[in-house]
């Protein structure tokens, strides 16, 4: 009797076992590991997704129109900064409302082409290039009417290379790019005819 029982305890342990088959094993196995898989390629994504550096990976802009940006965004910053030191700086009447306007011209235009800038997914410069600050640290030295004609120098020897820089802009291959300088081309001009008058009668 004792046998019969110990018999069926091990008949019945043999067949529980038997329910977890190889192949059942195997399963659950590769169902984990399938899990583990997916939840590790969400992870990568939520990553890469969220990484910041990933902007400068989604622009739609060709290599002459980023680096028109690019230039007319260093070019365009400085104006700005220069301005505003000119009109603390400044002796002259003429040269303090030539760079007021100056701020106001580049600020509208930083505005816009920052606008393009962002859409194409290009950062422009947020700060002076080496060679700028240079200049900046130059101007900052001065006062007087020496100040008033190294920024007037300065106004027309830059205003001379953005010219030619938008020139270039108005044959580029973007159209937003295109029409953004053809739009500020003129009023380039008038900075420059204007810093050249400024100059000669200082």
């Amino acid at each position: 009797m004792k046998k019969m029982s110990l018999a069926l305890l091990t008949f019945a342990l043999c067949a529980a076992q038997a329910c977890q088959s190889p192949e059942n094993r195997s399963a659950d196995a590769h169902e984990s590991d399938s899990m583990n898989v997916n939840a590790n390629d969400n992870d990568k994504k939520a990553g890469t997704e969220n990484h910041p550096g990933n902007i400068t990976n989604k622009s739609n802009a060709d290599d002459d129109s980023a680096a028109f940006m690019k230039d007319a965004g260093a070019s365009g910053m400085l104006e700005v900064v220069f301005a505003e030191l000119a009109t603390k700086k400044a002796s002259s009447t003429k040269v303090k409302a030539f760079a007021a306007q100056m701020i106001k011209d580049h600020s509208q235009a930083n505005k816009e082409l920052a606008a393009i800038a962002e859409k194409a997914g290009i950062l422009l410069p947020t700060e002076l290039l080496p060679e700028q600050k240079k200049q900046y640290d130059r101007l900052v030295t001065l006062t007087g009417a020496a100040f008033d004609k190294e920024y007037m120098q300065m106004m027309v020897d830059g205003h001379q290379k953005t010219v030619e820089l938008f020139k270039n802009g108005q044959d580029l291959n973007k159209q937003d790019v295109v029409s953004f300088a053809k739009k500020t081309m003129p009023v380039i001009v008038h900075h420059h005819t204007e810093a050249k008058t400024i100059h000669a009668g200082l």
